[in-house]
């Protein structure tokens, strides 16, 4: 009676421990806006996967933001366990190491389960959210981001050591302490959905290396949990990337890991922080992991430099600011470059000046390049056009010396939009700006009206309210209607030319789609690289 009472204590015990505690996950929309979502969970009904954070690894530079990630995953997780939520290592093909721990036999002896998902021991390369995706980095080449000379080395300090350099891993990482009361340790699919069927553990977060590989792709990772049912969810701050800086899409390894994670919010399953643990700031790697220095060029304008419509309608798409950094990316004697898109609709410089400059201008990377397009808004929202906008142009050029002192400045000429008069007017004003600002032109206007000859239309998306179209037809416009005060049918290119060509202001906007960005882009990257070669 006594042992019963005992155990029935313990029981309640440990029930009372089962706090519930919060989390916020984040997911985004396929435009990539942010999404959040408040839950309670209870720690008897969540696990932590720790994946492949391994003792050594084939890359030099994946080892050192390891070992930056490592002290903060230790902390988190001696946090989390205190806690009551499982702890599973999950270093692949380091089994042998871990015969016989305690840890190791938790995992090994958890009953099979009722169900088990098909495929769970293999890895998953891709799942149904995903197909139409554009995948966002291209790491066919491994990833590994090292200098070539030291990754050579580093394979043969590996190899004269008795391992393999293409796999030199054989344990987890020792900054991860493991408690042999409570963890359980597996590389397998079939063994960790065991243990979480067993315990009922519906939540699960993952972290770990690689993020865009093993963290998404193992029999264990992201996708098999979140395509067999569990609540799955990825701690972005506490994983990375294998992605090299010199493929596709040309962005630093930093933004890489952000592009893959976002990838993740959008297809896979939400994501957290460790912050909302520990307290304080989500965690960030250290300058030393950024890789080589980047120039950093910024993109100031209105709505013909943002591409509003563009990245609603085709987000996966290279937009203006992709398409320019791949364009100089493909000069090999170039430097890396980072392109800040901050053009904004219905902007115009004076608006700039005194609502978000300090956000969009003033707090950015300083800058080596920096382009300027407005003139279009100016001259409908400003008095006295001709003087004001002008003064707004100085001002603005005053502020970015002093906010970017090592920035070429550079006025851009609008696009055609309104009248050939009104083009010229702006134009003109622009050009003398620049000359009294001893400031080089570039001169856009002439190369995009030549592109627009080749068809007059193929350069703008098209849009018109849908109170303006024809009964008749509205229900085929359905799929493209923008909600809003005043809906909109807008589409990209010609494909509802056939069929509403002939309404008056059909072909009215001239705001770029793709194509017409990516004349901007190539005219943009053919102005610029003799100037980074000037610089040079």
């Amino acid at each position: 009676m006594r042992t019963l009472l005992l155990l029935l204590t313990l029981t309640l015990s440990a029930l009372a421990a089962d706090e519930p505690f919060p989390v916020v996950l984040q997911s985004r929309n396929l435009t990539g806006k942010k999404l959040y979502t408040r839950e309670q969970w209870l720690p008897s009904k969540t696990a932590m996967i720790v994946c492949d954070m391994w003792d050594r690894h084939t890359s030099p530079n994946a080892m050192k933001r390891e070992g930056e990630i490592a002290p903060r995953m230790n902390e988190l997780l001696e946090k989390a366990r205190g806690q009551g939520i499982l702890i599973i290592h999950a270093p692949s093909s380091c089994m042998k190491s871990y015969e016989g721990h305690p840890a190791r036999l938790r995992a090994q002896s958890a009953p099979t389960a009722a169900r088990l998902p098909d495929k769970i021991a293999e890895w998953c390369k891709q799942i149904p959210t995903e197909e139409q995706a554009i995948y966002p980095l291209d790491q066919s080449d491994g990833g590994s981001d090292d200098d070539p000379a030291v990754h050579a080395a580093w394979a043969q300090e590996v190899a004269a050591q008795g391992l393999n350099p293409k796999a030199p891993w054989t344990k987890q990482i020792d900054v991860l302490r493991i408690d042999p009361a409570t963890d359980a340790i597996s590389d397998s699919g079939i063994e960790i959905w065991n243990l979480l069927e067993a315990r009922q553990i519906d939540n699960v977060i993952l972290m770990g290396v690689h993020t865009n590989m093993c963290v998404s792709g193992r029999p264990f990772g992201l996708r098999q949990m979140a395509k067999n049912g569990k609540h799955v969810a990825l701690m972005r701050d506490l994983t990375d990337t294998m992605y090299n800086p010199q493929r596709w899409p040309f962005v630093s390894h930093q933004r890489g890991t952000e592009l893959y994670i976002q990838h993740v919010e959008k297809r896979i399953c939400p994501t957290l922080s460790s912050d909302q643990f520990l307290g304080g700031q989500p965690f960030t790697l250290s300058q030393a992991t950024a890789g080589k220095k980047r120039l950093q060029i910024l993109l100031l304008g209105d709505s013909t430099t943002e591409a509003k419509f563009p990245k609603l309608l085709a987000p996966d798409e290279p937009q203006l600011e992709d398409s320019l950094r791949i364009l100089l990316a493909s000069e090999p004697d170039l430097p890396p470059t980072d392109v800040h898109n901050e053009g904004l609709s219905g902007e115009y410089i004076r608006r700039l000046l005194d609502t978000r400059y300090d956000q969009a201008v003033k707090d950015k990377p300083q800058a080596d390049y920096i382009f300027i397009r407005y003139g279009i808004n100016d001259l409908a929202k400003r008095e006295s056009f001709d003087t004001q906008f002008v003064l707004d142009y100085t001002e603005l050029i005053s502020r970015l010396r002093r906010d970017h002192p090592q920035a070429q400045i550079i006025p851009m000429t609008v696009i055609p939009y309104g009248s050939e008069e009104n083009n010229q007017k702006v134009n003109q004003l622009i050009q003398q700006v620049a000359k009294q600002q001893q400031l080089t032109l570039f001169d856009l206007y002439p190369a995009y009206a030549t592109a627009l000859k080749a068809g007059p239309n193929m350069l703008n998306y098209r849009r018109m309210a849908l109170s303006k179209i024809p009964a008749p037809l509205q229900a085929l416009v359905t799929p493209y209607v923008q909600p809003g005060t005043v809906p909109e049918v807008v589409v990209l290119d010609n494909r509802l030319d056939a069929h509403l060509g002939h309404l008056p202001g059909w072909y009215g906007d001239r705001h770029p789609n793709l194509a017409g960005y990516q004349v901007i882009a190539s005219e943009t990257a053919k102005f610029l690289a003799p100037l980074i070669r000037q610089r040079k």
